[in-house]
């Protein structure tokens, strides 16, 4: 669980982050996504397989590993899927200009969809700058002070401690 702050102004408040969805980074890659799933669904490029098939499998990659790696519940974890999943916006970036020179779309499209990718980039990568930075180490492992203690497996007896001498 991740916190953000929110507000305008003086006033600001923490709110609770229990869910990729929750993520604005998380939002603005979702409509950068659906762009180009609404364009690769198109005829133009239905007909190109090897370029639908290379994007669409971009575009899966960027939300997934955002997902998959919130859910892992470990910052470092985290931190490596959401460059994974910028990554894929930076593929998704270089085959929108090679659509553009091959005659796929035009460039005014090319240039509202860089658009939106740079802006999901951005938060992406501000996310990951965040994540990198701060000593909460997320739930699978808890912080005391500046030393990480992982929490005990269930599966590993833990020691019995008595109060008694022998």
């Amino acid at each position: 669980m991740l916190f953000k702050l929110i507000g305008r102004g003086n006033c600001c408040r923490m709110v609770k982050l229990n869910s990729f969805t929750d993520f604005d980074a998380f939002q603005a890659s979702r409509r950068f996504v659906r762009e180009v799933r609404l364009l690769i669904r198109t005829p133009k490029f239905r007909l190109n397989r090897e370029l639908f098939t290379q994007m669409e499998r971009a575009a899966i990659s960027v939300l997934s590993n955002f997902a998959e790696g919130f859910e892992r519940d470990g910052n470092a974890e985290f931190v490596q899927f959401l460059t994974i999943s910028k990554g894929s916006i930076g593929e998704l970036r270089g085959q929108l200009i090679y659509s553009l020179d091959v005659g796929l779309i035009d460039e005014a499209l090319q240039t509202v969809l860089d658009d939106k990718a740079a802006t999901a980039t951005r938060m992406v990568g501000g996310l990951i700058r965040y994540l990198s930075g701060t000593e909460l180490m997320g739930r699978k492992i808890r912080t005391t002070g500046r030393k990480q203690v992982k929490p005990p497996s269930p599966a590993t007896p833990q020691p019995l401690t008595s109060n008694c001498k022998p």
